[in-house]
């Protein structure tokens, strides 16, 4: 049984299965890596933009899961850039 918050699969675990799909996607004026792992079934996509900070997408197949991915990144990349935005704003 999985308790809330656990994980069922991490990067690292599923850098040990094969990867079956490589490829990269460009949001803005940047490219992302998209890496697709097969595990049990099932596929997962993963981007990762440091070692702390990776997007995971699942689905029950490659096309599946890397359209869900390509759909899912730029809301990603824009989060991010609204955060850093954010940060840098001085106090009022």
């Amino acid at each position: 049984m999985v308790s809330p918050g656990q994980l069922l699969f991490t990067a690292d675990a599923m850098r040990k299965e094969s990867m079956v799909h490589q490829g990269w996607c460009q949001v803005g004026d940047q490219i992302y890596e998209i890496c697709v792992y097969c595990c049990r079934g099932r596929h997962f996509a993963q981007t990762e933009f440091t070692p702390e900070d990776v997007i995971i997408s699942d689905g029950s197949s490659l096309d599946e899961v890397l359209n869900r991915h390509q759909q899912l990144l730029p809301l990603a990349v824009n989060s991010r850039q609204l955060l850093r935005d954010a940060r840098r704003k001085p106090d009022r």
